[in-house]
């Protein structure tokens, strides 16, 4: 089993109020600062990402595709693409069981990031749905999904469900009132970012009905319209398309940008960093902190004076604010992870040398285990 952090203090009843009511605060800011490898490399590439991004877009399914059906998509995206039959399939570990009648069939929560005043990033917390589970409509603040495996759908009131695979991204207005889950053939997994500090308008509350099996078993479908990542990524989200290369890295990593700072969530942006094999980057500091969550293969996190964190995917790493630290890919897997820039109004950054190629040799494979 992967090593994660836990908060086994926290019971049952207030992991579901965070996972389904009002979610977390942030704000928007300038993230980059000259000379900073990981944020001006988006910058650089933000144009070439975008016409990418809106060239992959697929194309809306018929309306008539139905939740079962089989066959392949117009835009040819196979039904079974992303299906999970096992958990042990998913790249995340479950977390806890909630124990809820707001939810139909089994669902599991792991909490992530804690939204707290070093960081000031939203609530995030990763929910996983077994085949066939799903919340009840409700409504919240603003979210944004991000999906890490299997198959499931979201849906909002008076529209046709999306069905979701690794990679896609949901942006969700405060208030809206939705539901999400699996598919009921597959597992389905996502981080959930959201605004914690949310209040409804007086007056209103937040629906909690429950998806019926009548409901649920005539859902009209659809491919979500909002995907980015090609059908045959082969990473948890699509990669930047070309390598960049910076004197304070040891070799080419691609990097890019899953969300901006505009999001329902009110998140810092969010980049996207890919590592080749043995790639790392040297010692350097945020003024304002950073945050790492791992998304794919096996990388390493080190802060001075500490000792070497191993990261496998649904891992984070935290270093505060003005702590040295460095990051970067194992020698045998390209490493992907989310990095965050926290604080995004506090943009100094100093970088320094690099980790001997004796010190990298050294390092341990596995996370102590």
């Amino acid at each position: 089993m992967r090593r994660k952090k836990s908060y086994v203090a926290i019971t049952a009843a207030i992991l579901l109020s965070i996972s389904m009511t009002a979610c977390g605060a942030g704000n928007a800011g300038g993230q980059t600062q000259a000379g900073d490898g990981e944020t001006t490399a988006v910058q650089e590439t933000k144009a070439q990402e975008t016409a990418v991004s809106e060239a992959t877009v697929p194309e809306t399914m018929a309306d008539s595709a139905k939740t079962g059906g089989s066959g392949a998509a117009e835009d040819g995206i196979s039904e079974n693409e992303g299906i999970v039959t096992s958990s042990k399939e998913l790249p995340f570990s479950l977390g806890q069981k909630i124990e809820s009648d707001s939810f139909t069939g089994n669902a599991y929560i792991e909490m992530m990031i804690a939204n707290d005043e070093t960081y000031h990033f939203p609530q995030t917390n990763h929910l996983t749905f077994e085949p066939g589970a799903r919340s009840s409509w409700h409504s919240h603040g603003g979210m944004v999904l991000l999906i890490t495996g299997g198959k499931g759908f979201y849906q909002e009131e008076g529209k046709p469900a999306q069905i979701l695979r690794p990679g896609d991204m949901v942006d969700i207005e405060p208030g809206v009132k939705h539901w999400h889950g699996a598919a009921p053939d597959s597992w389905f997994s996502q981080m959930v970012i959201f605004d914690s500090h949310y209040v409804p308008e007086e007056g209103t509350a937040p629906s909690d009905e429950p998806v019926t099996d009548e409901q649920y078993n005539h859902l009209e479908t659809e491919e979500y319209t909002g995907r980015r990542v090609k059908p045959d990524h082969a990473l948890m989200f699509e990669r930047a398309e070309e390598a960049v290369a910076f004197d304070t890295f040891s070799g080419p990593a691609y990097v890019s940008s899953l969300i901006g700072e505009d999001n329902a969530a009110g998140a810092p942006g969010l980049h996207y960093v890919v590592f080749e094999p043995g790639v790392i980057n040297n010692w350097h500091t945020h003024e304002g902190g950073q945050i790492l969550i791992a998304t794919d293969g096996i990388g390493y996190h080190q802060m001075e004076g500490e000792p070497v964190q191993v990261l496998y995917p649904g891992d984070v790493a935290l270093c505060p604010p003005g702590v040295k630290h460095w990051h970067g890919g194992s020698s045998d897997t390209s490493f992907g992870h989310i990095a965050v820039n926290t604080n995004p109004e506090m943009t100094g950054l100093e970088w320094f040398d690099r980790i001997s190629e004796e010190e990298y040799g050294a390092l341990p494979v596995e996370n102590g285990k």
